[in-house]
């Protein structure tokens, strides 16, 4: 039925799509007389079109029939051409155009309707970025509507060689997809690549970005992903030019950047923002804060635990003073007072902003004194759980973030039943899982391992601007 075509009677076309679309109170309709045999109806839905254009609609057609007697269909298909988005020729062309906006005209004696461009988008101003604040740099994030975001990047972007193209994704193949390449720097097969990808996707309703981000990956059954995100125009556009595929979904804020390598996620805007030395600096601590929220509980965990000799003897005194009254282990205190500060981490984001710091603030203090109060942790498993929740807000990324802080509970089960081997051997079987990871044919720990000094003028640190402009300048030109 969806598939079938329109029958030359509007009366009966327009009834049947009504039936289709079912009986909603926002649908609307108006018809309008052009003869005692002829007419056209207009079906639109309420909230969704632009009435001061429809009115207009409506009016000219009233006018022009009321000074001339002998308005045909051919006049008003003339005057229609100028306004009409494109023809519809079936029940599931009408109904895919219907419930984007576009109000639909049928004409009697026609097996053709079209679909006006009258749509009324309901979006929201331009803002700073929420979740990549830095603090130089630009202000701005990307929106839901595609348009503005496609805009937005044209009028940051010099680049006459920047490539914009269209994919319709999905089951019906409806959903607006948009991929953004260098038409020079980025090879061609990563670019079929995620076509193939995109258009292989199985979902009906794409409502963000994070939907489809799992069918780009080549092992979603990794806690690490493989798929950058970013809500940063900035971000996008330095991505394109370094040879990347940026991906935007209609109704989605969130742009995705392939392929993607463990380095480019954990680099941020304010790296180059900032002069080069503080960019290094900041990079590199943010690597030590990696280890520090991986591994600083379980190897406190380990050294009380099992490796006791390894501790400073003042320093075993005085943990072990601290745990004289604490009748849990090790792991059981790291257990409860880092959920216990996840727990807190979730209620200041579902809560209003203030509401959610105060929270945060508050909750975390008044809880920790309190347990070590009771006896239930210890003063110094205080203290190595906040470290290791400040390090991990360190993370330029949410999603990643949250993929160290799952780790970190893994971590702490090995220490608390293998010790320090045990959290060796972890550390050693994440590194070897990150070598083999690879996204659109790029290895994900590039270039960590690599041979090619180059590579390592923007990795762990970074070097002045223009070392990087004339190693890059040379790799293009090889």
């Amino acid at each position: 039925m969806l598939d079938s075509k329109f029958q030359p009677n509007a009366d009966y076309t327009v009834q049947t799509f009504l039936d289709l679309v079912g009986q909603n109170t926002d649908v609307g309709s108006k018809k309008l007389w052009l003869s005692p045999t002829k007419y056209i109806c207009i079906i639109y839905l309420q909230g969704l079109v632009d009435g001061e254009k429809l009115d207009n609609l409506t009016q000219h057609i009233v006018e022009t029939k009321a000074k001339s007697e002998t308005q045909t269909l051919d006049d008003i298909d003339s005057f229609i051409s100028v306004i009409k988005d494109k023809e519809v020729y079936t029940y599931k062309q009408a109904i895919s155009c219907f419930f984007k906006g576009q109000p639909l005209l049928f004409m009697s004696e026609s097996t053709t309707a079209y679909s006006l461009n009258m749509s009324m988008t309901k979006q929201r101003s331009l803002s700073e970025p929420t979740t990549e604040k830095v603090v130089r740099g630009p202000k701005i994030a990307l929106i839901e509507n595609l348009d503005e975001n496609l805009g937005l990047l044209r009028q940051r972007s010099t680049e006459e060689e920047m490539v914009i193209e269209d994919i319709y994704i999905g089951n019906a193949k409806e959903h607006r997809t948009s991929i953004i390449f260098h038409n020079k720097h980025c090879q061609t097969h990563i670019v079929n690549q995620v076509r193939e990808k995109l258009l292989d996707i199985p979902l009906d309703n794409i409502q963000d970005s994070g939907m489809i981000e799992e069918f780009l990956e080549e092992a979603p059954y990794s806690p690490f992903p493989q798929v950058q995100n970013t809500e940063r125009p900035d971000r996008v556009l330095a991505a394109v030019n370094e040879g990347r595929v940026a991906i935007l979904v209609d109704g989605s804020p969130f742009a995705l950047l392939v392929p993607t390598t463990f380095d480019m996620i954990m680099k941020s805007p304010d790296d180059y923002y900032e002069r080069w030395i503080a960019g290094s600096l900041l990079r590199l601590l943010r690597y030590l804060s990696i280890f520090i929220t991986l591994f600083f509980s379980a190897i406190y965990i380990s050294l009380v635990s099992f490796n006791q000799g390894l501790l400073p003897t003042e320093l075993a005194i005085t943990i072990a003073a601290t745990r004289e009254n604490v009748p849990f282990s090790p792991f059981i205190e790291a257990v409860v007072m880092e959920v216990t500060l996840e727990l807190l981490r979730e209620a200041g984001l579902r809560l209003p902003t203030p509401v959610g710091q105060t929270v945060g603030l508050v909750g975390g203090v008044v809880i920790g004194q309190a347990a070590v109060e009771a006896h239930i942790v210890s003063s110094v498993m205080i203290i190595v759980v906040s470290v290791s929740a400040i390090a991990s807000f360190t993370v330029p990324q949410y999603g990643i973030g949250l993929s160290f802080r799952i780790l970190r509970f893994v971590s702490m089960m090995i220490a608390a039943i293998f010790g320090l081997y045990g959290v060796t051997m972890f550390f050693l079987v994440l590194v070897i899982h990150l070598t083999k990871l690879e996204s659109f044919g790029m290895a994900y720990f590039k270039p960590f391992f690599a041979l090619n000094k180059k590579a390592w003028k923007d990795s762990y640190v970074r070097l002045p601007n223009k070392s990087l402009k004339q190693s890059k300048n040379k790799s293009q030109q090889n």
